[in-house]
C-alpha cells in the first residue's frame, strides 16, 4: 500500500479533507489514518515543516498539495492539476529564471483524470496581483518549496489547486469566506481516486 503524504498550507485548506478521511489528530500539524497522512505546512514555513516531518517519519511514496490558487483567467471554483512549479520571486541574472538549477525542475506527477485543467504554478512569498507572465497561470504561496523537497529526497509530487480569485485579494477573501463551492477542498479526494 503507497504511503502518501497531503500538504495543505493553512488549516482551513485541510479540514474538511481530514474529516472526509477520517485521518486521526496526531499533533497539531500532523493528521494520520494507516497510509495518509496530512501535514499543516504553515504558508512560509512549508520548506521547513516539511523537511522536519521526513526526517522524522515514515517517507511517502507520493506527496499531495492541495490548496487555493490564484489564477490569471481560469474559472474561479475551478479545480486545476499543476503540471509544474516555478518561483515567481527568483529572477536573479546568471539564473534560470523563476527556478533552481538544481531542485524542483522535475514534472509533477498527474492524476488520472483527463477532464482537469492542467496548468503551471508560480509560488511567491506574498498575494500575487499582477503579472506580465501570460497564459492560463496559477500562483500560490507553498508549492515550489513542495516540489523543491520532493525532488531533492526523490518523492514523486503531485498538486490539486482550486481557483480562489484572478489576481484579486478581495476576491479571494469573498469567495472563501462567502463561496462554499470555493472554499470546499474535499472533492479533491474524488480527483485523487483516495
Amino acid at each position: 500500500m503507497k504511503e502518501i503524504l497531503i500538504i495543505c498550507a493553512m488549516e482551513k485548506e485541510s479540514k474538511t479533507i481530514a474529516q472526509e478521511l477520517k485521518l486521526q489528530k496526531v499533533t497539531e500539524t500532523i493528521f494520520k489514518k494507516n497510509n495518509i497522512s496530512l501535514l499543516i505546512s504553515g504558508k512560509q514555513k512549508t520548506a521547513i515543516n516539511l523537511t522536519k516531518y521526513l526526517c522524522e517519519n515514515i517517507k511517502p511514496d507520493l506527496i499531495v498539495n492541495i490548496g487555493y490558487a490564484g489564477s490569471t483567467d481560469i474559472k474561479i471554483g475551478t479545480w486545476v492539476n499543476i503540471t509544474k512549479s516555478y518561483n515567481y520571486e527568483w529572477d536573479i541574472p546568471g539564473e534560470e529564471k523563476y527556478s533552481f538549477l538544481d531542485y524542483g525542475n522535475q514534472e509533477l506527477e498527474l492524476t488520472k483524470n483527463t477532464e482537469i485543467q492542467k496548468v503551471e504554478c508560480y509560488s511567491a512569498e506574498s498575494f500575487v496581483t499582477k503579472t506580465d507572465l501570460t497564459g492560463h497561470l496559477a500562483f500560490d504561496m507553498e508549492l515550489h518549496s513542495v516540489a523543491v523537497i520532493g525532488d531533492m529526497f526523490k518523492i514523486p509530487v503531485m498538486s490539486l489547486k482550486k481557483i480562489s480569485d484572478n489576481l484579486s485579494l478581495e476576491d479571494y477573501y469573498d469567495n472563501t469566506e462567502n463561496n462554499e463551492n470555493v472554499f470546499e477542498l474535499s472533492s479533491s479526494l474524488k480527483l485523487l481516486d483516495l
